[in-house]
């Protein structure tokens, strides 16, 4: 199977997890818009990762061996969601600014999906240990 899915289903599974995890956490140290916030933030990046890699693996499959364009309308998409869920967040709580760094923090959450894959390999295929050696 080819692994460009694979890495893109379990990064966003990762980042799901550790979005949920950190707002759960959150919520009872800095309140509800804290935790609101990393939500947002979190699935807008996952939602952002999900779209861009999706495209990059069309591009992967039809031309092999480069890449010739990423296709810009994606990105100004990307970047209309994340600009979206900081004005949102900002929105939360214009005093204190919690909801702006928090989705703020949120929207790193696919970032360290991304690292934890490459420093485990969980995305790889299992190998088969050799019995003869």
């Amino acid at each position: 199977m080819n692994p460009l899915p694979i890495f893109r289903v379990f990064a966003v599974r990762i980042s799901l997890m550790l979005t949920m995890v950190a707002a759960l956490v959150m919520y009872p140290l800095l309140g509800r818009v804290a935790s609101v916030g990393l939500l947002m933030g979190g699935i807008a990046g996952s939602v952002v990762f999900w779209i861009t890699a999706r495209q990059l693996e069309k591009l992967a499959i039809q031309f092999t061996n480069t890449v010739y364009f990423v296709p810009v309308k994606w990105r100004i998409v990307g970047l209309a969601i994340y600009a979206a869920v900081l004005i949102r967040g900002y929105t939360l709580d214009k005093e204190h600014f919690i909801g702006l760094f928090a989705v703020a923090a949120g929207l790193f959450m696919i970032r360290l999906a991304v690292v934890i894959l490459g420093v485990t390999g969980l995305d790889l295929p299992k190998e088969e240990e050799d019995s003869n050696g």
